[in-house]
């Protein structure tokens, strides 16, 4: 009776085309997969559970009195002359009139709950109006400290407030604050950015797809430099590469298609994917290395028997799938081990993990045993005769 791994290994060996194309395939649907992976908000509430006793309060806060979320226009004075009319306090009524008009195009935004500024401030305490004087200004200020909330002490900034609900998408409401600025002409000497603890998610989904890229890259050559190194050959060296580059496209593609997402906290998993994966191609290659030196000695004592690289590879299979599922189980138990932690970006981040290990070790008994069969039994030079059958002679 054929043992299910001797005949698993028939297969590869037999068919390393057929098995080949059927990952390839596999492959296309995972990087469709991969476009669709969602970058997560990034908070202190997205990392903690949701019983714990502050992030109980906060959501009891933000039911009884809105959302806690809020976006700011940092209103700065930036004077590029001396002596001219530029503005040097934001106490300026040209100012004041500036930040009116930001508050107000600010609250027409979708999913905006309420701006505040120094102007609404003061038109709160003036019967509606904006002073027009400094002088006018201080003695208002006087009457209210509110407006220590919203300008500097050494009248060089001024914020205007954008309280926001949690489920506002903030790419779009970065856009819309951006073309608020640019609509309107600020005064001379003055200079407007967009900030606030809501624009950090903005902030960082931004930089997790470069981060990611940057970290991958940086992690790719590393091995394959030190693999080039170990093995010594250009055809060893970058068949064991095949592991990680599948098993993490696999893996981000399975993330796009449950939908489970990407954030801050999670974008360094393929780096960690990559470093554990590439054991699992250095393992096959080596092993096949191995049994394929042991080729010629077992010819001359069994002269009948016709051996070959396929025979190498199928002998390697059958030693090293059982060693290298019981290191991924194992990996697999460490990694959903993290779940149990409160902390839910850890769980996430485990997750993503026993994904691309997994992922890689299918790819070690798949890919690899493939590309090494047919790369060594592949005859190159009668492909190039009947490559030549068809070039046009002069």
């Amino acid at each position: 009776m054929i043992k299910p791994l001797e005949k698993y290994s028939h297969i590869i060996t037999r068919h390393p085309l057929i098995v080949l194309v059927i990952m390839l395939l596999v492959s296309a649907y995972a990087i469709q997969m991969i476009g669709t992976i969602e970058t997560k908000k990034s908070d202190m509430k997205s990392m903690l559970p949701r019983d714990v006793d502050s992030i109980t309060t906060l959501n009891s806060i933000e039911n009884e009195f809105g959302s806690t979320n809020f976006a700011l226009f940092a209103v700065e004075i930036d004077p590029s002359y001396n002596g001219s009319d530029e503005v040097r306090d934001v106490r300026d009524p040209r100012v004041l009139l500036y930040l009116n008009q930001l508050s107000e195009l600010a609250a027409h935004t979708d999913n905006v709950i309420e701006v505040t500024s120094a102007a609404t401030v003061l038109k709160s305490i003036n019967q509606g109006h904006i002073p027009q004087s400094e002088r006018e200004v201080e003695e208002l200020a006087g009457k209210n400290g509110l407006l220590d909330n919203y300008i500097s002490k050494d009248f060089a900034m001024a914020l205007v407030r954008i309280q926001t609900t949690d489920d506002v998408d903030l790419k779009q409401l970065e856009n819309e604050l951006d073309k608020i600025i640019n609509e309107l002409s600020p005064p001379p000497g003055i200079q407007t950015t967009v900030g606030g603890a809501a624009m950090e998610g903005v902030v960082m989904e931004k930089n997790i797809g470069p981060d990611m890229a940057k970290t991958s890259l940086y992690s790719l050559i590393g091995i394959l430099v030190i693999i080039l190194v170990l093995f010594r050959s250009i055809k060893y060296g970058f068949t064991p590469m095949t592991t990680i580059i599948f098993g993490t496209l696999w893996a981000m593609g399975y993330v796009g298609f449950i939908g489970m997402g990407m954030s801050s906290q999670t974008s360094g998993v393929l780096s960690m994917i990559m470093g554990i994966g590439i054991d699992f191609g250095i393992q096959v290659v080596t092993r096949y290395r191995f049994e394929l030196e042991n080729i010629p000695g077992l010819k001359e004592s069994h002269p009948n028997m016709d051996l070959g690289p396929k025979d190498a590879m199928a002998v390697t299979l059958n030693n090293v799938i059982i060693p290298m599922l019981t290191t991924t189980l194992a990996a697999l138990i460490g990694f959903q081990a993290m779940s149990l932690g409160k902390l839910t970006f850890l769980g996430d981040m485990g997750t993503i993990m026993s994904y691309g290990v997994a992922a890689s070790m299918v790819a070690a008994i798949t890919i690899v045993p493939a590309l090494v069969i047919i790369i060594d039994t592949t005859d190159i030079r009668k492909h190039m005769k009947f490559i030549k059958r068809f070039e046009v002679r002069k």
